[in-house]
């Protein structure tokens, strides 16, 4: 059984014989958020809708991020018997951004230079930061409530009240590190990929997740590879002693061979799934398994994947005003003819049944969805690099990709409509 806030594209349950059930197929809609928000319409009919035919049922949960007490409440009524996780909820540090920091350099890792405020003064801040800054929200996944600021105008779109974590920009390679936590405390350092988080041309704004590139970390130095492989393992110690198990990842930026950590989520990465079926190609444990079983007290250790072969996930976003979808493109293997355009070769619903020429499109709404602006549009997963190495720009294949998919939607204004 799979809960989530967005549908599964066609075909892709009974090929995993999967039950879904997602918060998108009552909605109808899709927004920026990747369907969590619209998890609370989901909730007041999960347990009745589950328990259909789990009543009775002995269920492990295999949660993406913490085990939420709303959803502890729902379906303790309901009949089902939802074996949860054995681990404690994250302390106050690991949740709030503004907390983390400080945790960070208690490990004696580098950080950006960084200050907490309730008053956003431009004036002020540039002059402490230089231009441009980053501010955050205190808690935020994905990239949500994540500002570059270069001038006046850049802070007055920014909601006024709470408290911000405000960070010097640091212009290098932004990666993320996995890591995994065993239930007897052991540490495992795992692939990192270089994260696109400010890739234009995919209609997301700065800071919103638009995909990874794990193949492109070898490129990077050798010696900046290290510390952060280092810099990874002492934040997983960090995280044994405070009592955390399973997966986790770090965010960093590379600067030469010097790294800056940003902060550390402690749940399933975005690309954690990807990762996993490099693991599952090269005869390993995928990490999404094993950070279940841990979370469930069972031990996983052994051998691991050490480095990711080339893999990429790249993640089309609306950029439009909402709208409403009309017309979409069968998810499946497609190649890039020389006119620009896709050419569909089958079925196909990741990398492991993805050629080394081609890509697969998957993850798209159904038709009559509305798409809020900002909301996924599609993913493009392949093999071969859609980006520069350091994640900023499309390559020509990326750009050709990108606009050859978008071109196989239709979409109508949804305001204009209502």
């Amino acid at each position: 059984m799979l809960v989530s806030g967005q549908r599964t594209d066609p075909g892709w349950a009974s090929r995993f014989e999967v039950e879904c059930l997602s918060a998108e197929e009552l909605t109808l809609t899709r927004d920026e958020a990747g369907g969590r928000s619209d998890l609370e319409h989901l909730l007041p009919r999960a347990g009745e809708l589950l328990s259909r035919r789990w009543r009775g049922h002995r269920l492990s949960l295999a949660s993406y991020g913490q085990w939420w007490p709303e959803w502890r409440a729902a379906l303790a009524g309901s009949g089902l018997n939802v074996q949860a996780p054995l681990t404690a909820p994250l302390p106050g540090f690991l949740v709030d951004k503004t907390l983390m920091r400080p945790w960070l350099r208690s490990l004696h890792l580098k950080t950006p230079a960084d200050t907490v405020t309730t008053r956003l003064d431009h004036r002020l801040l540039r002059r402490r930061f230089g231009s441009p800054y980053v501010v955050q929200q205190p808690r935020g996944t994905g990239g949500h409530g994540t500002h570059l600021v270069r001038d006046e105008q850049d802070l007055s779109r920014i909601s006024p009240g709470g408290s911000w974590l405000v960070s010097r920009y640091t212009d290098g390679v932004p990666l993320n590190h996995h890591g995994l936590v065993g239930s007897d405390g052991t540490v495992c350092v795992l692939p990192a990929s270089v994260q696109l988080t400010d890739l234009r041309g995919v209609g997301a704004s700065f800071g919103t997740y638009s995909g990874c590139d794990f193949g492109a970390v070898r490129l990077l130095p050798e010696a900046g590879r290290d510390r952060a492989r280092e810099a990874v393992e002492r934040v997983g110690r960090g995280l044994a002693r405070v009592g955390y198990r399973g997966t986790f990842g770090v965010d960093l930026v590379m600067t030469g061979d010097e790294v800056l950590l940003l902060e550390v989520n402690c749940r399933m990465q975005s690309s954690t799934w990807l990762l996993g079926e490099l693991e599952l190609a090269a005869g390993f444990l995928p990490t999404q398994l094993r950070h279940v079983l841990e979370q469930h007290g069972h031990g996983t250790a052994g051998e691991y994947l050490p480095e990711a072969a080339g893999a990429v996930q790249l993640m089309l976003r609306h950029s439009g005003p909402p709208a409403r979808v009309t017309g979409v493109p069968r998810s499946g293997r497609y190649t890039i003819t020389a006119q620009g355009d896709l050419l569909r070769r089958g079925e196909g619903y990741g990398l492991l049944e993805c050629g080394e020429d081609e890509v697969v499109l998957l993850h798209l709404p159904h038709p009559a969805t509305v798409l809020a602006s900002g909301a996924s549009l599609a993913r493009l997963i392949g093999r071969r690099p859609l980006t520069t190495p350091d994640g900023r720009a499309l390559t020509a294949r990326g750009q050709r990709a990108v606009s050859a998919a978008t071109s196989l939607f239709a979409l109508d204004d949804f305001s204009a409509a209502g």
